[in-house]
């Protein structure tokens, strides 16, 4: 499991999720900003959706909390 935190461009808020396959979640995360569509998922606190143009960042943290990689 990979936690990842992104972050809303012009904005402090920023959702952390967590992902089983990085690559499937980059490949999805690459169309939605491409396309600018939606992004969405859900957590214990709700369901969300982020269009991509909002994105500014997204942060891989890995089980020990190191941060691996980011665009």
């Amino acid at each position: 499991m990979l936690e990842v935190k992104i972050q809303i461009k012009g904005s402090a808020k920023e959702y952390t999720l967590e992902v089983e396959d990085k690559s499937e979640f980059i490949n999805e995360i690459k169309s939605v900003i491409e396309n600018d569509s939606i992004f969405e998922f859900s957590d214990d606190k709700g369901e969300y959706g982020i269009v991509g143009s909002a994105i500014a960042s997204i942060e891989f943290i890995d089980s020990k909390g190191d941060k691996k990689a980011g665009f």
